[in-house]
């Protein structure tokens, strides 16, 4: 049997829903199922429904020309046979009243009344009486009813025998009897009505799957989708002389108190780590601004001290906190050995970050205890020369995220390697992890490294990974 034509209501469901979600796509498909059902001769009943259609798409600009041009044209046609005005400025209730005279009034009444409600037509069928029908391949079209005459009887002609009594009494009984085995002309309209119900039923019930998936699919497409929570590992490798100041530099501090230290030896240490870490961070702007376009928060998470991450941020006009996970932020930066404009105070430990790119002053004097604020430095290379605070809230943050994007992962730091082992070793919120580093042997390294510790975690690492992660964000 051939699948039963889409109902009327259905069509203009789907148009109702690709105008409300502007899915120009499902809007397009809309147009040509109306079209045909328009062109196959449809009588159509909701001509309200399609005149707030009409005036929809005929006062928005931004529906595009080719559906406007196959939907428009379609609807007008439909109202204009119905007599309906097709201005873009009159609402079809007033351009229904605008046409009805007194002769017509009691006309539109009664298809009022008879005209089938559109939930209605969805729902089980009731039990009606079934309207006369013809059918053209009914038994008795080809014959028109006759009706059942007396058997007379009729003497046999026979050369050369004539048949007795009972013989011809069994013969008028078995002519009786096919003739009452032929069906009735009330069976076959009862069998043709029940026929007819079941189709109906059958007809409704696709009508109504139809119109809970359309349903279904809008609910989907309208529900709010949970966002996935973001972590970027950003690294960047520190010289060994790099490190070897930042160890000399803070047993400067922490021997100035006893002032056996040359504060020109602290300002020159300052200056050379400084120039050390100030290192380019702007290859991760197209990310950022991705992220902020989207709609998306992440943890920024990172080795480099560089004082360049206040100038990124301010240049995409993002919002930013610094070890503090606040909602109404965009990015939280956590950098795990400090930054070199982020300034702490030894005596009260007070912090301060100098969000003046135009100068960069070596040391500042604390608002509070009026002591020396010296840049906040950390090795991240032995316990001793690492702040826990920073690295535990590196370690959490990573752990409570489902999605990962590692940038140039290293291996040369054992801090940065533990804080990736133990989030994955802690978490059961990671679902994939995307690596990005142009040396292959590094991709493979920590996507080993990884499938060690939990092989459920997708871990992409093709050339195509920065792609595939913002398109999937």
């Amino acid at each position: 049997m051939a699948p039963f034509p889409e109902a009327e209501i259905m069509t203009i469901k789907r148009l109702e829903v690709a105008l409300r979600k502007m899915d120009y796509k499902l809007l397009k498909d809309g147009a040509y199922k109306l079209h045909e059902k328009y062109h196959g001769g449809h009588k159509f009943e909701y001509f309200d429904l399609l005149k707030e259609i009409f005036l929809e798409i005929s006062n928005n600009p931004s529906i595009p020309t080719d559906v406007k041009d196959i939907l428009s044209p379609t609807i007008e046609d439909i109202l204009t046979q119905q007599g309906i005005e097709t201005n873009t400025t009159t609402s079809p209730y007033e351009s229904f009243n605008h046409q009805e005279t007194p002769n017509e009034t009691t006309q539109n009444e009664h298809q009022t009344e008879t005209k089938i409600n559109a939930f209605d037509a969805f729902s089980a069928p009731k039990e009606t009486a079934q309207p006369h029908r013809y059918f053209t391949q009914s038994p008795f079209s080809a014959q028109p009813f006759k009706e059942f005459h007396p058997i007379e009887h009729h003497q046999p002609i026979h050369s050369q025998t004539v048949q007795s009594e009972p013989e011809q009494k069994i013969q008028e009984e078995n002519q009786i009897q096919e003739q009452y085995q032929q069906p009735t002309f009330e069976a076959v309209q009862k069998e043709e009505a029940q026929a007819i119900q079941e189709q109906s039923y059958s007809q409704q019930v696709e009508q109504a799957e139809q119109v809970e998936q359309v349903e279904q699919q809008t609910a989907e497409a309208e529900a709010p989708q949970k966002k996935k929570t973001i972590a970027i590992y950003y690294a960047q490798n520190n010289s060994n002389e790099k490190i070897k100041n930042i160890s000399k530099l803070r047993e400067l501090i922490s021997s100035s108190r006893d002032k056996n230290s040359s504060i020109d030896d602290i300002l020159s240490l300052i200056s050379e780590i400084s120039i050390q870490s100030d290192t380019n961070v702007f290859e991760l702007k197209g990310i950022i601004e991705q992220l902020n376009l989207k709609g998306n928060s992440a943890n920024l998470i990172t080795n480099s001290q560089s004082a360049n991450f206040v100038e990124l941020l301010n240049s995409t006009n993002v919002t930013y906190s610094l070890y503090d996970n606040n909602e109404d932020n965009k990015i939280n930066i956590i950098p795990v050995n400090g930054l070199s404009n982020l300034f702490v105070c030894e005596e009260c430990n007070g912090k301060y970050l100098n969000k003046n790119n135009g100068i960069k002053p070596l040391i500042l004097e604390c608002p509070k205890c009026k002591h020396p604020m010296y840049p906040d430095f950390y090795s991240g290379v032995e316990e001793a020369k690492i702040n826990m605070n920073y690295y535990n809230k590196a370690l959490i943050n990573l752990a409570n995220s489902t999605t990962w994007l590692l940038i140039h992962p290293t291996y040369n730091s054992s801090i940065d390697i533990n804080i990736i082992k133990s989030a994955l070793n802690v978490s059961s919120k990671v679902e994939e992890i995307y690596i990005v580093d142009k040396d292959i042997n590094a991709r493979e390294q920590y996507r080993a490294m990884i499938a060690e510790i939990n092989p459920e975690i997708k871990v992409n690492i093709q050339n195509t990974v920065l792609e595939d992660f913002l398109n999937n964000i």
